[in-house]
């Protein structure tokens, strides 16, 4: 075992060296123990424009833009909890829920169609417009709202597409069912009870030093810091379905756990829903992603009883549901590499290598 915990110490250094990312955090976990944990690398990368934030060493508890991981750990947990409620059902069409604008050729989906990419959504629109806007989140919503009324259906006869407007919908409808904000929602529901409040966010520089945070891509040549690296969660005021969350690595694994051992605040039956989830229609469960070839970044194959995700910033979540093991590595890729495939390789590698320890 020693051996491949230097094997994994070493790619995960190499993956800096090689310019991938700047920073890098590793967490390999099961059954609330901790069999791996490496944090390397700095905030921003030696190449980066200047800012008026200074550059600090990554620390176990530095927090990441974790991108799409948003879909599962934050929309789709806070669906669960909704579900378990009783304030809203798997099968509930969109046009019974109250308070929600969607296209005409939407109203006969179902909320388990949207956490499931089962859907004739596109995979995205601009929501921000020819230029950035700063307005308050209800606005901002309001014009995210009307671009996706009036936006036509995917012309494939695909099943599924893996969409952010989907996403993004069930966050209005969480907004909605609640009355509250996404941030908030998230803070009270998920983060206070399992003691993660400043560990997993929506919006951090509202609670943490900005020092603490990993940057990603520049935005009018200024790293991103605390603002999220996707267009469309920053036009939603950086509280969006979809993108927007910030975590470390190990708050993720503690998330993970919680699943499994009571501690989160929801039924068991409920939770099991969600993640034995399947479709005849798509691969997907609620939320989250599966292994759908034998070239799957979890290094895993169809059939396997994994779970996971991807995010776009280079982040990565991996599940194993009957052992419990779950493998969380996070990065900055878009501050370094503009390339959504250049870690392809490294991910696959830290893969096979967690799973067999």
């Amino acid at each position: 075992m020693e051996n491949i915990l230097q094997s994994l110490q070493t790619l995960t250094q190499n993956g800096r060296s090689q310019n991938h990312y700047s920073a890098a955090q590793l967490v390999i976990a099961e059954k609330n123990h901790t069999l791996f944990q490496t944090a390397v690398g700095t905030t921003k990368s030696s190449q980066s424009p200047h800012s008026p934030v200074p550059t600090a060493n990554i620390q176990h508890d530095s927090l990441f833009d974790i991108a799409s991981l948003t879909k599962p750990l934050a929309t789709s947990a806070l669906m669960m909890i909704a579900v378990d409620e009783h304030r809203i059902s798997l099968s509930q069409k969109l046009i019974s829920i109250n308070g929600i604008h969607v296209p005409s050729w939407m109203l006969e989906y179902t909320v388990a169609d949207l956490l499931s990419h089962h859907t004739p959504l596109k995979p995205l629109l601009d929501l921000h417009g020819p230029t950035p806007r700063i307005e308050d989140h209800r606005s901002a919503r309001n014009y995210a709202e009307r671009q996706i009324l009036e936006s036509s259906p995917r012309d494939d006869d695909a099943s599924w597409c893996y969409s952010d407007l989907g996403f993004i919908l069930l966050g209005f409808i969480l907004e909605t069912l609640y009355n509250t904000q996404l941030e908030k929602l998230f803070r009270d529901k998920i983060a206070s009870p399992l003691q993660l409040d400043t560990q997993m966010m929506f919006c951090p520089l509202h609670h943490v030093d900005q020092r603490t945070i990993v940057a990603t891509s520049l935005c009018c040549n200024t790293p991103l810091q605390g603002h999220p690296d996707d267009a469309n969660a920053r036009a939603l005021t950086h509280q969006a379905g979809h993108a927007g969350l910030f975590a470390s690595a190990q708050a993720i694994a503690t998330f993970v756990q919680s699943l499994f051992d009571g501690r989160f605040p929801c039924s068991k039956n409920t939770i099991q829903t969600f993640l034995s989830y399947h479709h005849a229609q798509t691969p997907f469960a609620l939320g989250w992603d599966r292994p759908t070839s034998s070239l799957s970044l979890s290094a895993r194959t169809p059939g396997d009883p994994v779970l996971g995700h991807l995010g776009y910033t280079g982040c990565s979540l991996w599940i194993d549901l009957d052992s419990q093991r779950s493998v969380t590595f996070l990065t900055n890729r878009t501050h370094c590499n503009n390339d959504p495939h250049s870690i392809a390789e490294l991910r696959r590698q830290i893969m096979r290598l967690s799973w067999s320890i």
